[in-house]
């Protein structure tokens, strides 16, 4: 009797456990085809990325279920991941976008607008104020010139190419004799060009991005609180590159995207922790042209 009695309780605890392991399976897996997985390349080697620490709470209210940022080592493996439906949604810049394989399989929902207000920003070419050499952009030609960060695509490769379409290919740029990370390839690279003209009088012109340019005062610069605008002439402009979008890929819900697109357009504006994190001042509907001609851009010769 004790025996069968021992027997009926073994078989019994073992059912209770399949179950239990069944039900947890089950929530499990419910929970994975609830999470909104968002691509991005910023890198979450210490948790979640500081860019992120507002807007990750703020999307999980909006949407209703769990959100995770799934980092990727470019623009191109991010594409690959929407194609695959490993993640519905992604942020991208313009290179990342240009990056993209099929720019055709994805939906933009939502451009982010910079801190001037625009969903775009070019960069101006500056030479020193003084300097009556330098009138239009082909002056630059056969002088030194701050590019800004190198691979960067609108202080390094649109500004190349800016300054190839008029009329100064890179050769007619004085080549560099500083190591990296100073100069690259030959090129003079220093973040921020207004510095370099102002600290180095054989530096003679360079590129700087609007948005750095903006914060500079408009009079007392000097070598020790930085340069100010009096001390420049801007001598010409880049192409603008568009700002940073949100994507939709083809596995995308189509409430979660109405929920996703409503709360960057109509909310996120009034999140200013979430913006100032972002380094944003909200978001606008998404200019499709300024996107494609980004990939034209951006390409590769």
């Amino acid at each position: 009797m004790y025996r069968r009695v021992h027997t009926f309780c073994h078989a019994c605890c073992g059912l209770f456990i399949v179950f239990a392991v069944g039900c947890e399976a089950g929530s499990g897996g419910s929970m994975k085809q609830s999470m909104v997985a968002i691509g991005t390349t910023k890198p979450d080697l210490f948790g979640l990325p500081a860019e992120y620490r507002a807007l990750h709470p703020a999307l999980e209210s909006a949407l209703g279920r769990p959100v995770r940022f799934n980092a990727q080592p470019n623009g191109n493996a991010i594409g690959r991941q929407l194609e695959m439906g490993n993640m519905a949604y992604a942020m991208l810049t313009a290179a990342e976008y240009a990056a993209l394989p099929d720019a055709s399989k994805v939906t933009l929902i939502a451009s982010a607008m910079n801190t001037l207000g625009k969903t775009s920003r070019q960069a101006h070419i500056i030479a020193r104020a003084t300097d009556s050499r330098f009138k239009a952009i082909s002056d630059c030609s056969d002088k030194r010139f701050a590019f800004g960060t190198y691979g960067d695509a609108l202080t390094d490769v649109v500004a190349r190419k800016t300054l190839e379409s008029n009329g100064v290919p890179m050769k007619k740029i004085l080549p560099e004799l500083l190591p990296p990370p100073l100069a690259m390839e030959g090129r003079l690279y220093a973040n921020n060009a207004a510095s370099a003209i102002t600290l180095d009088l054989t530096v003679n012109a360079g590129v700087i991005d609007e948005i750095m340019w903006s914060k500079m005062p408009a009079t007392g610069g000097n070598p020790l609180t930085g340069p100010s605008k009096d001390q420049f002439k801007i001598i010409g402009e880049t192409a603008a590159l568009p700002e940073m979008v949100f994507v939709a890929g083809p596995s995308a819900d189509p409430a979660i995207t109405e929920k996703l697109k409503n709360f960057l357009l109509n909310k996120a504006k009034d999140d200013k922790k979430l913006c100032e994190q972002l380094g944003v001042t909200g978001f606008a509907q998404p200019d499709k042209a300024a996107y494609d001609a980004a990939v034209s851009m951006l390409a590769k010769k």
